[in-house]
């Protein structure tokens, strides 16, 4: 009694449209077994899987691999030849491993003859017929779903945490809006998931999953991006934010023992090796300190400054009034200059030798080796141009001026640890620590 393997796949889209369920598949081929008396040692399902993804993509192919390799089965069956492969190319790969194995596959619907020159043509024909009708669908989704972007309509029906849709359009859902506003508020003062999730679930009785709180943190959609258009849906934060949450996931505050809060946690590498230094505690006096793990653990930096979080703490807010004025000053005299440089013209200039340079080279007035020894530096400089040229990004002052608003130390001095660390994140990007104990810092504009 032959030993047969049973293979079901359909894509969520066929299922769908043509009915092609795994259920119906796989009460077909049971009748079959049934009729035929013989031996099922296996049922191998793929289900929402395109016949046109790799074979090493598709898991319950794979698993029924394993075993025809471990020598448990003699045949495969399954309904049709388009539910084993549409690509012309995978459907060889499997069948080197089936021929290694000494493993035939039938299909139940279907009359096919690997053994004969002419029965595998047919094979090459139909399937070659299967991967084109797959191409044009492909395609005709393709245009369906480009005109649907043009219209800013989302793809499917399935919306992001926070929306709904309405006239075909991606709107914000009223029920869940203020929890997802005060769930990137309290992540972007506190760099902490687990600290969002409380508050959303506390205020709003709102209960946020872990591994959907990080992707809603990574998903561009929640500053209007979505299905690779911009304003397709309402946002919930500013691109600049979004950006800010993505370099703040980098250096994500992590949850310490006994509960310790460490005002500068994420913010300090080390200014030597670049390693993010770890925040640290005194045994003795129980005082926060920072140094470099790469010295310490990995033996390969040559920072060993063990620093005092106070002392990180005065130095900030003896010179962060300055810091903030200075890059006011800076910023402003920047733009002056963009402004009063004319970009463009110097663009023209380049643009113009480039193509008397093509010209003398058409003209055969001068060597290809000539051409593009000339051309590459004229390349160069008119990519750096036009990088020069672009809009500059205006750095968010406001924010960090009215956080550092007159009178704004003796506030600071009755914050609690926490919101001093909610606080600091809001305004430095990184602070960086050197090996002669000095100390540097960006803020977060």
């Amino acid at each position: 009694m032959k030993r047969v393997a049973l293979y079901i796949r359909v894509s969520t889209q066929e299922q769908s449209i043509h009915g092609l369920s795994l259920e119906a598949q796989q009460a077909s081929l049971g009748e079959w077994a049934k009729r035929e008396q013989v031996e099922v040692v296996g049922r191998y399902a793929d289900p929402g899987i395109s016949a046109r993804k790799k074979a090493a993509k598709r898991p319950g192919l794979q698993r029924m691999l394993a075993d025809v390799r471990a020598g448990k089965i003699d045949l495969i069956v399954f309904t049709k030849l388009d539910r084993w492969f549409r690509n012309v190319g995978e459907y060889y790969k499997v069948q080197e491993v089936l021929e290694q194995h000494h493993v035939d596959w039938k299909t139940i619907y279907e009359d096919y003859d690997t053994s004969t020159a002419a029965g595998r043509l047919k094979i090459n024909i139909m399937l070659s017929v299967a991967q084109d009708e797959a191409d044009r669908t492909s395609e005709r989704i393709k245009v369906v779903f480009d005109a649907k972007r043009e219209r800013r309509e989302p793809l499917t029906g399935n919306c992001p945490t926070g929306y709904r849709i309405e006239g075909k359009k991606l709107v914000k859902n009223e029920k869940t809006q203020e929890a997802v506003e005060a769930f990137f508020r309290k992540f972007l003062s506190s760099g902490s998931i687990s600290e969002a999730q409380a508050l959303v679930w506390e205020e709003y009785h709102f209960r946020i999953e872990y591994q959907l709180a990080s992707k809603m943190l990574d998903s561009p959609v929640y500053h209007g991006h979505y299905y690779g258009v911009e304003d397709m849906c309402p946002p919930y934060i500013t691109k600049e934010e979004f950006e800010k949450i993505q370099a703040m996931r980098k250096r994500t505050v992590r949850k310490v023992k006994d509960n310790r809060v460490y005002l500068f946690s994420g913010l300090i590498v080390c200014g030597e090796c670049g390693y993010r230094m770890g925040g640290r505690t005194n045994t003795r006096g129980g005082t926060p300190f920072y140094n470099c793990p790469s010295r310490y653990i990995r033996k390969v930096c040559g920072n060993g400054v063990n620093l005092a979080e106070s002392k990180i703490e005065a130095f900030i807010l003896e010179t962060i009034d300055a810091k903030l004025s200075q890059y006011r000053i800076d910023f402003d005299r920047f733009r002056s200059s963009q402004k009063e440089r004319n970009y463009q013209a110097e663009i023209a200039a380049v643009k113009n030798k480039l193509s008397r340079l093509k010209e003398l080279y058409l003209n055969e007035l001068i060597s290809l080796e000539e051409f593009r020894r000339d051309q590459e530096p004229l390349r160069a400089r008119l990519e750096e141009l036009t990088e020069a040229a672009k809009p500059v990004r205006i750095p968010d002052f406001g924010r960090a001026e009215a956080l550092l608003s007159q009178g704004w130390r003796p506030a600071y001095e009755d914050l609690d640890r926490a919101s001093r660390r909610d606080f600091w994140r809001l305004l430095i990007k990184e602070i960086r620590i050197y090996a002669d104990r000095r100390i540097d810092y960006d803020l977060a504009l």
